[in-house]
């Protein structure tokens, strides 16, 4: 689906294009396939990239054309309510004439890039470049806000862990943890292309943008870092949760053992007085009963003290 298209002539949005002149935005939505071809053959778009454009899934990554250049980058949105990370894809088409983007989901709102790009026309008078890092910076900020709704996860787990000293419910912290290896298997890629493109030695890419994307580079490097400082704590939570539920069921087995001790006491006695032999000399006592009954007493009561004692009630 299209959703807008544009050229753009000294950075301002223009109806009538000029040849030689600005530079064309295209801006596309889960295309069709016949959609997508009138576009391939509109700007002469390689086929290979098109189709790593139309059907996504593909990790982050630059390949060079003689014609253009073409990006695939990964978007992430944070879900809070079920604390899930929802990926999204996008496949950049560029050279000095055109840009066409092909979004799978909708996790960067393209409207207000543009929106907020139309309203700097000294930026978008300096090619289609511009759009390119505007896209990659928006995309890397949005990396840095899904690690942060993470971290709120993080800590949460780790204090029920590690001060109040109670197990957490595994299944939220391996889900936590599973989307911080999503979160890294997403953006880990993405240093390549960066690097790349801060190079200054990508076809089709304006040079002088050059520390615009090294700077691009250094907030993702920040954030991978902190990702992974977070699945390290995360691993030792993990390992703490396991030692706690170890701990918790040690107590609960030495409390039922204590109480299968008692319960043995009396269990016994009723036992050997309910064999069937005539010569039981107790039997025939005037006290025998109570006797018993008040040695059952004080044995069970014994035992109770001794666990008690010794912490196993």
């Amino acid at each position: 689906m299209l959703v807008d298209s544009a050229v753009y002539i000294n950075g301002v949005r223009s109806r009538d294009s000029e040849p030689g002149v600005g530079f064309t935005w295209v801006g596309l939505l889960d295309p069709s396939d016949d959609e997508i071809q009138n576009y391939q053959q509109q700007y002469s778009l390689h086929p290979l990239a098109v189709e790593d454009a139309v059907l996504g899934r593909h990790r982050p990554k630059l390949d060079v054309y003689p014609l253009h250049s073409f990006l695939i980058l990964k978007t992430l949105m944070f879900n809070k309510e079920t604390s899930r990370i929802v990926v999204g894809d996008i496949g950049i088409f560029i050279n000095e004439k055109c840009i066409v983007i092909v979004r799978h989901g909708d996790a960067i709102p393209m409207r207000s890039i543009r929106a907020d790009l139309e309203k700097h026309p000294d930026r978008l008078k300096v090619g289609s470049t511009a759009v390119l890092h505007e896209v990659l910076d928006r995309l890397v900020d949005q990396y840095v806000e899904v690690a942060r709704n993470l971290q709120e996860d993080v800590e949460s787990l780790e204090d029920i862990v590690f001060d109040d000293e109670i197990p957490a419910p595994s299944a939220r912290l391996y889900t936590v943890k599973r989307e911080l290896l999503e979160f890294r298997r997403t953006a880990f890629p993405l240093i390549e292309p960066l690097n790349r493109l801060a190079s200054s030695e990508v076809p089709h890419i304006d040079a002088q943008f050059a520390p615009q994307f090294a700077d691009v580079h250094d907030h993702l490097m920040k954030v991978i870092d902190d990702v992974n400082t977070m699945s390290d704590l995360m691993d030792a939570a993990l390992h703490a949760n396991l030692a706690l539920i170890q701990v918790q069921q040690n107590v609960d087995m030495r409390k039922i053992s204590a109480w299968v001790g008692i319960g043995a006491v009396p269990t016994m006695v009723a036992g050997i007085y309910g064999m069937n032999f005539e010569n039981l000399p107790e039997l025939q006592w005037k006290y025998g009963y109570y006797v018993v009954l008040g040695a059952l007493a004080a044995v069970s009561a014994g035992l109770f003290r001794v666990f008690r004692r010794n912490n196993w009630l």
